[in-house]
């Protein structure tokens, strides 16, 4: 933890950056972003959307396949995540910048993703034989991440 605090604080005092929210966003393939200033960022909690900005209350909170977007100024940028975990702290020094942190299984550029291919597993998923539990929970799960996908990259 206070490798961590020192850390943020070599990164604020560096950079000159005060009272912005520090996001770093990775899944166990890559680090999109870390201790990146930005304004917000919506997530798809498991009880609903919201946006986390600095100075937010503290929070962790379960994320569901969905579309996180994150705000800098005017610039929007937006990743689909299959599921993770959003954890927000307070700074433990005086820049003032709070941080986000998110942790997925998969994180990636909405611009990454290919509709007709989802189309296409979820044709699949559908049409594949349901002759077991695991096989009705398996397609059922499966079409309802691929129907995320298929909803982000639209």
């Amino acid at each position: 933890m206070a490798l961590r605090a020192a850390r943020l604080l070599r990164f604020a005092e560096a950079t000159g950056v005060t009272n912005r929210l520090l996001l770093t966003m990775s899944s166990p393939a890559e680090s999109i972003c870390i201790s990146k200033p930005v304004d917000s960022v919506t997530v798809p909690g498991t009880e609903g959307t919201f946006t986390v900005t600095n100075n937010h209350s503290l929070i962790v909170s379960q994320l569901k396949p969905g579309v996180i977007t994150v705000r800098d100024g005017s610039d929007n940028k937006d990743y689909f995540i299959s599921d993770g975990f959003l954890f927000f702290n307070h700074p433990t020094d005086g820049s003032g910048c709070c941080t986000a942190e998110v942790s997925a299984v998969e994180l990636v550029p909405t611009s990454a993703l290919d509709k007709d291919r989802a189309s296409t597993i979820l044709s699949e998923l559908l049409a594949a034989p349901k002759d077991t539990e695991w096989d009705r929970t398996k397609a059922a799960l499966g079409a309802a991440l691929v129907n995320q996908v298929i909803k982000a990259a639209e």
